[in-house]
């Protein structure tokens, strides 16, 4: 995605921000990492029913265990890639390496799931791709989930429902020190519940080979150009219904080709290719239509899209009951908020809005 904040610039100028003081919008404008906090793991975890808001009422002592093991791991992660990316002056490929070093934190050392071929998170793909000990078509699809979906996307939209964030840090020293701190540690806990749950231990060879990838992706985004992976024009060449297109069709697409070919005994090196050349040529598509500026109304249509199928996803794993539908509402009017915000105008955009509900 194209940024909806500049990563060493700030918020734009000449446009009017609303008035008002009290209300949602004016408490999480005080409060810019509590609105980070819903939206990871709000998204990518309670939407998709990942984990289950029904704990708050089954098991309220759960719920607020794993609810601060989420916000430990997702939130913590979105704030320490957005503080690199404004501390060191980098761009979105430097967001997606770190993203991608957050997906092998997450899922190799917490939930173990990219080694773990018993685990039910992954069903069939636990043992289609298992090789080495690891399961490299589930690693394909949840790492892209980890970067588009985990990380990227709440930056995003953090930056279109608080436009007065854009280019400005969350976190001093000390706050990155504590936000390192409870990645760490919400990554050991998950660690110790998975030896706890299922005696699974990846073994000293994966272990130390999840570290170096990590170290090697955090190189790697210290290292990369600011430019690359710009926008390939100067505005948005494509219009917003197929921007809303692009984001719900990426997970599908990687579901239909991981479970599909599958099923059907595909080889799974053909499915990794396949997939990684899928999933590619939407990012690139997203990377030439969005444009490097004026995009803001373009990007919360391709971020509706990505939040909606995690919501049509959540509901479909839960029918006959599908109790997330009230998250979907909140979701539905969160994003009626923001275009309106950011509807074109003939005489002046409304880009520098605060754009979240009074």
């Amino acid at each position: 995605m194209a940024p909806a904040e500049s990563p060493a610039g700030s918020a734009p100028s000449g446009r009017p921000s609303r008035a008002g003081t009290g209300g949602l919008r004016e408490f999480l404008r005080r409060h810019p990492i509590l609105c980070l906090a819903i939206l990871t793991p709000g998204i990518v975890e309670y939407l998709s029913t990942s984990s289950s808001i029904l704990l708050l009422v089954e098991a309220p002592w759960f719920f607020a265990l794993f609810l601060a093991v989420n916000v430990g791991q997702y939130t913590a992660g979105a704030l320490l890639i957005r503080e690199a990316m404004l501390r060191w002056g980098k761009g979105w490929a430097t967001a997606g390496l770190l993203a991608l070093a957050y997906g092998v934190t997450e899922e190799g050392l917490g939930d173990n799931t990219l080694f773990r071929n018993t685990q039910g998170a992954d069903g069939i793909l636990g043992t289609y791709g298992h090789f080495l000990g690891v399961n490299w078509v589930w690693s394909v699809g949840v790492l892209a989930l980890h970067v588009t979906v985990s990380m990227i996307l709440p930056i995003v939209l953090l930056g279109l429902a608080l436009p007065a964030t854009r280019g400005r840090s969350l976190l001093s020293g000390r706050g990155v020190g504590i936000a390192l701190a409870t990645l760490a540690a919400s990554t050991a806990f998950e660690t110790a519940s998975v030896w706890s749950l299922f005696h699974f231990w990846m073994g000293w060879p994966l272990f130390l080979g999840s570290l170096i990838t990590i170290a090697v992706l955090v190189g790697a985004a210290y290292r990369v150009p600011a430019r690359l992976w710009r926008p390939a024009h100067d505005r948005p060449t494509a219009g917003a219904g197929a921007a809303f297109a692009a984001g719900f069709a990426f997970f599908p697409v990687a579901l239909v080709l991981e479970y599909g070919f599958a099923a059907y005994g595909v080889p799974p090196a053909l499915t990794i290719g396949l997939e990684l050349v899928c999933l590619g040529a939407i990012l690139e598509w997203i990377r030439h239509h969005v444009g490097d500026r004026d995009h803001e109304y373009w990007l919360v249509h391709l971020a509706f899209g990505f939040v909606m199928w995690q919501a049509l996803f959540g509901v479909l794993i839960t029918l006959p009951y599908p109790y997330t539908l009230p998250l979907v509402l909140v979701a539905v009017l969160f994003f009626q908020q923001l275009r309106r915000s950011y509807a074109p105008q003939s005489a002046s955009g409304r880009s520098g809005q605060e754009a979240l509900p009074a």
